[in-house]
């Protein structure tokens, strides 16, 4: 078996993998680690920049009134884009948040997600 950085022009060959429905969005920045045995890819794992918006929130008096969350979005577009963003994450703690997430498109992510350590 041997372990490397599968090149861009190689993607395609993600197919059939965890990455497969998201590899469209990863940055030109992004790295995706393969195991390969006898050249078929028997494990893979992408390592990328990620854009986290994090901390929405609109007073309460102007919560579905007065454009604040559509301001707010075009304001993110706008960052996310000069970033060079194609996606950003974002978390929701309340059904409200979620709603508009959803509505603006957001999708939920499969899994739980971590944190983990690099040992640096």
């Amino acid at each position: 078996m041997t372990t490397r950085l599968l090149p861009r022009d190689e993607w395609p060959k993600l197919a059939g993998t965890e990455l497969e429905t998201v590899v469209t969005m990863l940055p030109d920045s992004a790295a995706v680690i393969v195991v390969e045995d006898a050249g078929v890819i028997v494990g893979c794992w992408s390592l990328l920049p990620v854009y986290h918006a994090e901390g929405i929130w609109i007073r309460p008096d102007y919560r579905r009134k007065g454009g604040v969350a559509l301001r707010l979005l075009r304001g993110l577009r706008t960052v996310a884009r000069r970033y060079g963003a194609r996606a950003v994450c974002t978390a929701s703690m309340d059904t409200t948040v979620s709603t508009l997430i959803e509505r603006i498109g957001g999708q939920k992510m499969p899994g739980t997600h971590y944190t983990v350590p690099m040992g640096v």
